[in-house]
Parts: structure tokens; sequence; C-alpha cells
């Protein structure tokens, strides 16, 4: 019974962490299929890299297991787990640093769930005692240091700098280092506690690199989002409020029903998309930009398609009711109702009605007639 529960503990939840990484997509633009595909590299890395990692003590003579985990693993397991991000960030469907963090936190998920698998299993006695220490631990490192492979792809695709050769190094090396100085540090005896606090902040810091990608993103959809790709200048006011997303989308649930609100959202989504590709194109090199172009063509039909099923009534309600003059108009004559309500101490609105009511009255006396 603990060996079963130990495994199912290490499997279900890394692949938690993993969704939650997913949720912090908040513009989608990581593909489903990809991520499956990471992590099922991260399977095969595994692998590869136990071949290697063997291949170092039975061939080399002089290195010793130790040795090998302390100081040839994390290398060598790094670049195994990045092998398949080389492949992706060379794709139309990869767009910027954000994609590059969950396809690398995918592999390394998957690379650490098989190895959960060699390690709960060897002692059935402390099998759930080993898989909770992995996956607090040694499962986050693994993880969060190929996401920062992806992350550092991802800057190296855009070409954040005058010398993106020397980002995608340092985020390689980033990786090796933390992996290397985890491996040491449990060779060394250390706390658990210590083990679960580095996991932390491996995966801390992969939370604070997807935040600063969305931030970025953001600025993208502002610059580039407009009437190149038939998005009006209501729609664009909306895509730059997708934080605010469930309350965007409460008044649209509220007259239209969830069916047209699952379609205005896919479409707000699919739109910051849009504008976030539109930045990108300015730093690929011909051929990958004729197929993001070729990527955006097919954006674009399924977004006029969503208009379509949405109809001209619910694309002008959205487009309206979230304008911003709209919003401070309503704002002021709100505000100028309660102010008058207050003054006259009556209800909301009091204060008008009143007003009028006394004009009427002043009317119907003699004296009010001329």
């Amino acid at each position: 019974m603990g060996m079963i529960l130990g495994l199912i503990l290490a499997f279900t939840i890394p692949l938690v962490f993993l969704v939650i990484v997913y949720k912090l997509d908040f513009y989608q633009t990581g593909q489903f299929r990809f991520i499956l595909l990471s992590f099922g590299w991260g399977l095969t890395a595994y692998y590869l890299a136990v071949i290697a990692n063997r291949s170092l003590t039975d061939f080399s003579g002089f290195t010793d297991w130790d040795t090998v985990v302390r100081f040839y693993a994390p290398p060598l397991e790094e670049i195994f787990k990045g092998l398949f991000l080389l492949y992706l960030v060379r794709r139309p469907q990869f767009t910027y640093s954000v994609d590059g963090a969950i396809y690398g936190f995918a592999a390394g998920i998957g690379f650490a769930v098989i190895e959960n698998y060699e390690y709960v299993t060897a002692d059935s006695t402390i099998a759930i005692t080993v898989a909770v220490q992995r996956v607090f631990s040694t499962n986050l490192i693994h993880a969060s240091g190929s996401a920062i492979i992806g992350i550092a792809l991802g800057m190296f695709r855009l070409k954040f700098s005058r010398f993106p050769w020397m980002i995608l190094l340092s985020g390689v090396l980033l990786a090796i280092g933390q992996h290397m100085l985890f491996n040491n540090i449990i060779s060394n005896g250390t706390l658990l506690i210590v083990a679960i606090g580095a996991g932390a902040i491996g995966a801390g810091f992969i939370f604070l690199g997807m935040q600063w990608g969305r931030r970025q993103a953001r600025g993208w959809i502002k610059e580039k989002l407009g009437m190149a790709d038939r998005v009006t200048t209501g729609e664009a006011r909306i895509v730059n409020r997708l934080e605010d997303l469930d309350e965007i989308l409460q008044p649209v649930y509220q007259r239209f029903g969830p069916e047209k609100t699952d379609l205005v959202e896919k479409f707000l989504r699919m739109q910051a998309r849009l504008g976030i590709k539109r930045k990108t194109l300015d730093t690929l090199d011909s051929k990958l930009r004729t197929a993001v172009e070729a990527e955006m063509k097919t954006m674009a039909a399924e977004m006029d398609k969503i208009r379509r099923d949405l109809g001209a009534y619910v694309m002008m309600f959205v487009r309206s009711v979230y304008s911003e003059e709209v919003i401070s108009l309503w704002n002021q004559l709100h505000s100028k109702v309660e102010q008058q309500s207050e003054a006259t101490g009556g209800q909301k609105g009091g204060g008008l009605w009143s007003t009028l009511g006394n004009r009427i009255s002043k009317s119907s006396t003699p004296e009010g007639i001329e």
C-alpha cells in the first residue's frame, strides 16, 4: 500500500505543478500539444542521461558515481532536457519567453516523474517519504532548470540584446549551476528543509520570469494591436485590460449567457496573441517571419469566424460597454447623482427627483402661472 501511495504522489504532485505553471500562461500562447510533447521528451531525456551517466563510470575507469552525480550529471541532464526546446524555438507557434518557460518546465517534470519511479520503487518501506521529499525538492530543480533554458531560448529567438548568444549561454549556465549546487548540497547530507527551500527558490524564479514576460507582452499588445489586424480601438482597449477578465466578462455573461461569453473570452485572448506575434515579427529571420505571418493569417480567419458567430449586436456591446469614454461618462453621472442625494438626505437620485417635483409644484400655483 505504501508503494502504491508513494507512486501516486510521485506522479500526481509534479503534474499539479505543471498545471499551475500552465495556468500562468495568461495569454495562452503555449500550445497544449507542445506541452505534452515536451513532457514526453523529458521521459526520453531521462533514459539518455542514464546511459550517459553510467557510461562515465563504466568506461572511464577513474570516475566514481559520487563525482558523476556532483559534477557530470547536472550539465548532461540539462542539455538532454533542453534539446527538444531547440526544436520548438524554431517553430512559428513558439511565441516568446513564457512559452519557453512552460515547455521547459514540462520537459523537466517529465524527466522528474520517471526518475521518481526509480527512487520510490527502490524501497517500499520508505516509498511515501521518498516521494514527498523528491516532489518538493529535486523535481522542482529539474523543472526550473529546463524552464530557465526555455526562457533563455525565448529571449535568444527575439534578440533581446546585441549579443543574443550571451543570453542563451547565461541561461544554460544558470540552469546547470543551480542543478550542480543542489546535487552537491544533497550529496553532503543536508537537511530536508534546505533541499525543499532550494526547490522553492527555483520555482519562484520561474514564476518571476513568467510574470516579467507577461508584463512585457502587455506592452507589445498595446504597441502593436490595431487596425492592421482589423482590431478596433474599442477592442484593443479591452484586450489591454485582460488582467480584469472576470470583471470584463460579467456583463457579457449576464446579457448573453455562457456560450457567447466563452466565445468572447476566446476572441479576446486570440487578439492578445496576435498583438504579441506582430511584435515578434520585428526580430525574426525571413524564413521564420514568413511562417509566423502565415500563422497570423490563420488566426485572423478564425477571429473573423468568431465575429460572425457572436453577431453584430454582441460585438457592438463588447466594444461600447468597455469604452473608456462611456465608462468615464457613466462614472461622472453616477457621482453627481450620489452627491445630489447626499445633499438632500434622500435616496440615490432623490435629490434630482425632488428638484423636479418642486418645480412642477411651483408651476401649478397661481403665483407660478404667468
